[in-house]
C-alpha cells in the first residue's frame, strides 16, 4: 500500500447519533479512530472487532469497484485477516474471480 491512506465511514448508534470510523494506514499497519460530530478529536479504537475489519475490508472493495483504488490493497488486506482467522465474504471473492 501507499505510505500512507485513510478510510473513513460512519454508521448510526442507538441512540440516532452518528459514529465516524477511520482507518489509518501507516505504512506498516492499520490504526482504527473514531469520533462523533459534537466530539472534539478522533480517539483509538483499541483491538477493532472483527465487523470493523470487515467494515474495512468492503469500503476497500468498493472503492476498487469505483477504480478508486488498485486490487493489490484488497489483496493485502484479505491476507492480514487471513492471518489474523477471520474470514472474508465469500460473495465478494466469487465475484472477483469471475472477473478474471
Amino acid at each position: 500500500m501507499t505510505k500512507n491512506q485513510i478510510h473513513e465511514w460512519h454508521e448510526r448508534l442507538e441512540d440516532g447519533r452518528k459514529q465516524y470510523i477511520r482507518a489509518y494506514w501507516n505504512s506498516r499497519d492499520w490504526e482504527f479512530r473514531y469520533a462523533h460530530p459534537d466530539g472534539e478529536h478522533w480517539m483509538p479504537l483499541e483491538n477493532p472487532t472483527n465487523e470493523r475489519w470487515l467494515e474495512l475490508r468492503d469500503l476497500l472493495f468498493r472503492k476498487y469497484q469505483r477504480k478508486k483504488l488498485p486490487w493489490k490493497y484488497v489483496e493485502q488486506l484479505d491476507k492480514k485477516l487471513e492471518a489474523m482467522g477471520i474470514k472474508a465474504e465469500e460473495g465478494v471473492q466469487q465475484s472477483r474471480e469471475e472477473e478474471d
